[in-house]
């Protein structure tokens, strides 16, 4: 029942053609990162060659090219932005149209007359938001393989690929969260508007608010995962900035950093103790929604909306 649940909620999306959007979303975003990232690589590139050539005329030694210096991986940290805002946004609509459906429309009433438990409804839910961000995941993997190819004119080495599946399986628990969200403010507000309101005001809370607070950045800096804090001679940042481990957006960048070697380096305590409180944001977010679904009242239609 779990594999029935979760394939039909798949098919269900790709019907209303918001399957394709979703990943289209998350691949747009990738590809706008290769972008950004190959005029970046020709901008020094054309800088460096205008410098050679000024210098020759000097008979002035040449550096070593700039490029060179940067990490491989480095081309692609604006996936790391774009990712921790419109990918937490798309993530958040996912979880929230994955039970939007069968809560407002009366669907729940003819999945509940069948033998199936909720406990079950709940897992394939869950199972069909990971598949489908699973495979916005990969293809968004082969989409950054196919930038580096063509930024760095060779093939991305095999320690690269890694870490870049690594980066990406750390998206996908990030974005998790963000789906959990989705589907338990639906069911704790029982309506699509609110609850699609309320998951939009934790989004906020999550990826702007939490971390301007936890590291006094102004709002725009909070953008930038290596950025250093310039408030925080303050008396309320120094108070705020314990609570930084726990913001889950923070951590999440600051660990994207490590595996796309744009951060300084850190050990592998301080790496697992920042995937912490991503692990247990979701956990908790996953018990809340069983045990939400486990209640809720399937039998009410919210049409009139």
């Amino acid at each position: 029942m779990i594999g029935t649940v979760a394939v039909h909620q798949i098919r269900a999306l790709r019907r209303q053609r918001i399957l394709a959007e979703l990943v289209g979303s998350f691949v747009g975003i990738t590809v706008l990162a290769g972008v950004l990232g190959w005029a970046s690589h020709r901008t020094i590139i054309g800088v460096y060659e205008e410098s050679m050539r000024l210098l020759a005329t000097r008979n002035l030694a040449a550096p070593p090219n700039p490029f060179l210096l940067k990490p491989k991986l480095s081309q692609l940290s604006n996936v790391v932005i774009y990712i921790t805002l419109i990918g937490a946004l798309v993530a958040l609509l996912l979880g929230h149209l994955t039970v939007a459906e069968d809560d407002s429309t009366g669907i729940g009433r003819i999945i509940f007359s069948r033998a199936i438990r909720r406990g079950q409804y709940t897992l394939g839910k869950i199972v069909a938001s990971g598949g489908v961000l699973a495979g916005s995941m990969a293809a968004s993997f082969v989409v950054s393989v196919i930038a580096l190819w063509i930024v760095n004119s060779s093939v991305p080495a095999t320690r690269d690929l890694g870490r870049l599946g690594l980066f990406f399986g750390l998206s996908w628990l990030y974005l998790m969260v963000f789906t959990m969200v989705g589907m338990v403010t639906l069911l704790a507000t029982g309506r699509r508007s609110f609850g699609l309101l309320s998951a939009m005001g934790v989004w906020l809370i999550v990826t702007f608010a939490i971390p301007q607070f936890t590291s006094g950045l102004r709002p725009s800096q909070s953008l930038n995962p290596i950025v250093d804090p310039v408030s925080t001679s303050q008396a309320f940042f120094r108070l705020t900035r314990r609570a930084r481990p726990l913001s889950v957006a923070e951590q999440y960048k600051q660990l994207s950093a490590q595996i796309l070697h744009t951060g300084a380096p850190e050990s592998l305590s301080a790496a697992v103790a920042r995937l912490t409180p991503i692990l247990v944001a979701l956990g908790l977010l996953v018990v809340i929604t069983f045990a939400q679904v486990a209640r809720h009242d399937f039998s009410r239609s919210d049409s009139g909306e």
